[in-house]
């Protein structure tokens, strides 16, 4: 008999319960990754400083590199010496205003009689203080105020800016890789050409997943929460990863696809982000419920009803009669009685 079925075939689940039989699917191309990634680049050019230490955990907001930061000193304290020269000079505008008020309120509560020997308030036209015009230096004064206010905060914001551009923090607690070779001597700067498009690397290690692409619709179609993953280590050890989550993601080509998160669990995060970058191999497996039957595929090829069967399902029902496939796997296919079914 030649069973026309692909190594790997799986069909839809036919039956739930509640006692695991656990199923190897198959094995895939795996890939070890943390929480969430960053890449940091520098966007200024110029010299580089204080570098964090890689080999620690990093808390979130850590300075891991700064830009030019003697420069960005020195223009901090010009902006501050240009600051108090602005405030000195609105001050002394603010000043003699002052005195023109006090003038012009003198002026105002004066008898008409004893304004007649008060021409020296009087402007060089003859006009004489009015209530108006002590409104419009009021105004006058209360624009220089908010000349001298926003004139700081413009230049204090746009030195943040300029600083905040030039230095690279952790935007999470976690771990650092730098893309390039640093100074053997920490305490030396680095030349930043412009060149580096990946300065640093930043990684998330609350968590670590085992990701797996899964593709084939009749395995997208049973419960998520019934898989998990086995990744095989040296001296029989293995990562075991249940599921988390899945979601769709672009490849490397730009089209979609659905991947496969599984959680790691804590005691295994120094071995997992060891293996950041590299290729891994996971074996997929699903827990089938109560009442299934593991059956090999190749105990039941030797049936003596096969050389009459097209496929593995029509070759389970001749030799297990009012069975159904559950899931055909690599090895093995899962069956499980038509009652059950009927019950679920």
């Amino acid at each position: 008999m030649q069973l026309r079925l692909p190594a790997v075939s799986l069909s839809l689940l036919l039956c739930f319960s509640t006692q695991a039989e656990q199923v190897g699917i198959g094995t895939y191309p795996a890939k070890i990754v943390p929480e969430q990634v960053a890449v940091l680049t520098l966007t200024e050019r110029g010299v580089v400083t204080d570098f964090a230490d890689p080999n620690t955990r990093l808390e979130q907001g850590t300075v891991v590199a700064m830009v030019n930061k003697e420069k960005l000193a020195q223009e901090r304290e010009d902006m501050e010496l240009q600051l108090a020269r602005e405030r000195i000079n609105k001050k002394d505008e603010l000043r003699k205003l002052e005195a023109e008020k006090r003038r012009i309120v003198f002026y105002l509560n004066l008898t008409d009689d004893e304004r007649k020997f008060a021409g020296d308030f009087l402007a060089a036209d003859g006009s004489a203080p009015t209530h108006e015009s002590l409104a419009d230096l009021a105004e006058r004064m209360d624009l220089l105020k908010r000349e001298l206010s926003t004139i700081e905060r413009r230049k204090r914001s746009e030195w943040e800016a300029k600083s905040e551009a030039s230095t690279l923090k952790m935007p999470f607690t976690g771990r650092l890789q730098y893309n390039i070779t640093l100074p053997q001597d920490k305490s030396k700067p680095f030349e930043n050409t412009g060149m580096v498009q990946s300065f640093a690397t930043a990684c998330d290690d609350s968590a670590y997943y085992i990701t797996l692409n899964i593709n084939a619709s009749e395995l997208t179609q049973l419960p998520a929460e019934n898989f998990h993953a086995e990744v095989k280590l040296p001296a029989n050890r293995k990562l075991i990863g249940t599921y988390a989550f899945r979601r769709v993601e672009k490849s490397g080509s730009g089209g979609d696809m659905l991947v496969y998160f599984f959680k790691l669990p804590t005691e295994e995060h120094e071995t997992a982000h060891s293996m950041l970058g590299s290729n891994a191999r996971a074996t997929l497996i699903y827990e089938a419920g109560e009442g299934v039957k593991r059956v090999s595929k190749a105990e039941l090829a030797m049936h003596p009803g096969a050389a009459n069967c097209e496929n593995w399902e029509e070759l389970v029902a001749v030799a297990h009669p009012g069975h159904y496939v559950v899931l055909i796997a690599e090895r093995d296919i899962i069956i499980c009685p038509e009652s059950a079914t009927t019950n679920h």
